[in-house]
């Protein structure tokens, strides 16, 4: 044991060669994160010698200290599967060396009760590794859940305003935002959610859950491996949740099966979260209960116009155009059409204000519904319609 012991240097050097060799994730490491796999090689190797001499187990210390290990390698992110391969890499490394420096100076029963002392420390060290990494993960990850949410809440509530800032923030969860994403803000029905009909922040962050965790498979598009896909929160009383993309279609399913009232913006950024949220609570709180029979899910057109007839801060007369119309803003023949169709209730009456045939008329009308999602036959889509008119008028 007392020549083994002498080559510890040539041990050390054996084994930390083939980890760096041998597992891709060791071949990169700094030199401050070298020199703590050699001080555990180092430790290792006395301790397994040790109890080689005296026949013995590790104790209730070692295994804390390799509990400690593996909670160590969780908070740097290095791969458990290649944590425990380091042990396995290093232990046959140094068996190498025994066989090739010390064939007559070690018996084969010493060498089989050193084989057996060194397979029992790698069982209960990977056993206590894998403990403390599964342990200190778990923490983690609802450090990291709860950081994200606070970060999503900041983000609506408009405290988060800085680039600068949210960029570091974000480098620091190793998280991204997309460019653009859908903001989904949710709740219970009213009657929904027990007699008062008022949802509670359980239903609420039920709600939202619900919303983007049934929704993310969908996201539209390649995600980056750090880049946010779906995240939510509850505020003020609602479920707030922030997809890459949601598809609407799947949404009103969803809404209707879970009796949930919704509102989604599409082509929202972080520095337009704020206003976006500020309208979509509104909206909730304020569209009359007869729209729903229409629209269970509110979207920025509906939003603009309850905005902007309640006198809301935030209205704006010029985005209630954009938002309900969209590109036909510009198109004359399309608002001259929709407007004596509001006026003649009915297609054959504004063919005749208009001096065109019906069937024309019914055309742009399919190409409006179409674009919009809005048929202007039904009360809501009318008003909305007749609002985003008066709201365009010089």
């Amino acid at each position: 044991m007392a020549r083994i012991l002498a080559d510890e240097p040539g041990l050390v050097e054996a084994a930390m060669a083939a980890v760096t060799r041998e597992i891709p994730a060791y071949a990169n490491l700094d030199a401050r994160q070298l020199e703590e796999v050699r001080s555990l090689i180092v430790w290792t190797l006395r301790r397994v010698l040790e109890l080689w001499s005296v026949d013995g187990a590790l104790d209730a210390d070692d295994l804390r200290m390799f509990r400690g290990v593996g909670a160590v390698r969780a908070r740097d992110a290095r791969p458990l599967a290649a944590v425990l391969r380091a042990y396995r890499v290093a232990a046959l490394a140094f068996f190498d060396r025994i066989g090739e420096r010390f064939p007559d100076a070690v018996s084969s029963r010493d060498l089989s009760a050193l084989a057996r002392v060194w397979l029992t420390v790698l069982d209960q060290s990977s056993e206590a590794v894998f403990d403390g990494y599964e342990s200190a993960g778990r923490v983690l990850g609802e450090d990291r859940e709860r950081a994200l949410r606070g970060l999503l809440a900041d983000l609506l509530l408009g405290r988060q305003s800085h680039a600068g800032t949210l960029r570091a923030r974000l480098r620091e969860l190793d998280a991204e935002l997309p460019t653009t994403f859908d903001l989904l803000v949710v709740s219970p029905a009213a009657g929904a959610a027990g007699a008062a009909g008022v949802a509670g922040a359980a239903d609420a962050a039920q709600a939202a859950a619900l919303v983007a965790t049934s929704l993310d498979a969908r996201a539209a598009g390649r995600s980056g491996e750090l880049e946010l896909t779906s995240l939510h929160t509850v505020m003020d009383g609602v479920g707030a949740a922030l997809l890459k993309a949601a598809d609407p279609a799947a949404l009103d399913r969803l809404t209707a099966a879970h009796v949930l009232t919704g509102a989604r913006l599409t082509g929202v950024t972080a520095a337009t979260a704020p206003r976006d949220y500020r309208l979509a609570l509104h909206g909730l709180r304020h569209a009359p209960p007869l729209v729903r029979t229409e629209r269970r899910v509110l979207d920025r057109g509906d939003l603009e116009v309850v905005a902007l007839v309640t006198g809301h801060p935030d209205a704006a007369p010029a985005r209630v155009t954009e938002a309900v119309l969209g590109h036909l803003a510009q198109d004359d023949d399309t608002r001259r059409t929709l407007d004596a169709v509001i006026y003649a209730d009915g297609a054959a009456g504004a063919a005749a204000r208009l001096h065109l045939h019906p069937q024309t008329v019914r055309y742009r009308l399919r190409r409006l519904a179409t674009t919009t999602g809005r048929d202007p036959r039904t009360p809501w889509n009318r008003f909305v319609f007749q609002t985003a008119l008066l709201a365009a008028a010089p």
